[in-house]
């Protein structure tokens, strides 16, 4: 936990007065490093896909309680590549939340409307070119309980994807340890591997090296 609040105080420098969450200061984070460690060029858009829950407030009025469906809709920030790895942390971070922000009823109904205008809804189906370079998902399982279940033999020592189909896709894990830690699966291909792992850890440009034994990289 203590490198999750030096990435959040990494975020705020130069007086920014939001209070960034988590998942946004983690997925900044990542995005910046992935685009470090694949050099992608200055001039290339990237693209950042994550999943956003429509339940709870996002509409108005709020799905009913007992819903059993999916309310899953996809926010896409972009950014210029040579922005993303140039300048300081927070503005990676502050795209994520503008996207997020901008996740709000009006737009969500204006996305269904949208959708129901479409002759062929396969059509922006999801893929590999979704994440694949220069592009990046990120998919937060922070609050998944997994690690809450229990058949008879102890609870599980490791929960997350069983594989990563894509270069480019990631998941933000909870670590099953209760003290908030958290884990990253992340697929790129193996020669940006080692550099991302690198640049994951150490952040701060007086290259202050993460402890791994609070924030890992499941690579």
């Amino acid at each position: 936990m203590d490198q999750l609040k030096l990435l959040k105080a990494k975020a705020k420098e130069g007086g920014d007065p939001i209070n960034y969450t988590t998942y946004e200061v983690l997925a900044g984070h990542i995005w910046k490093c992935v685009c470090r460690a694949r050099a992608q060029l200055d001039d290339q858009v990237t693209n950042l896909y994550f999943p956003v829950n429509g339940r709870f407030s996002r509409f108005q009025p709020p799905v009913p309680s007992g819903y059993f469906g999916n309310v899953i809709f996809g926010a896409l920030p972009s950014a210029i590549s040579g922005d993303i790895k140039s300048k300081p942390m927070s503005f990676a971070v502050s795209r994520v939340h503008e996207a997020l922000v901008q996740m709000n009823n009006d737009y969500l109904r204006s996305t269904i409307d949208y959708l129901g205008l479409q002759p062929d809804i396969s059509a922006l189906k999801r893929g590999p070119h979704t994440y694949l370079c220069p592009n990046l998902g990120i998919t937060s399982w922070m609050w998944m309980g997994g690690h809450d279940a229990d058949f008879g033999w102890g609870k599980p020592f490791f929960m997350g994807p069983g594989g990563i189909m894509f270069e480019g896709k990631s998941y933000v894990l909870p670590s099953g340890r209760d003290d908030g830690s958290l884990f990253v699966a992340l697929a790129l291909y193996p020669q940006h591997m080692k550099e991302f792992e690198k640049l994951f850890y150490e952040f701060d440009e007086n290259k202050l090296v993460l402890e791994r034994s609070s924030l890992r990289a499941n690579l």
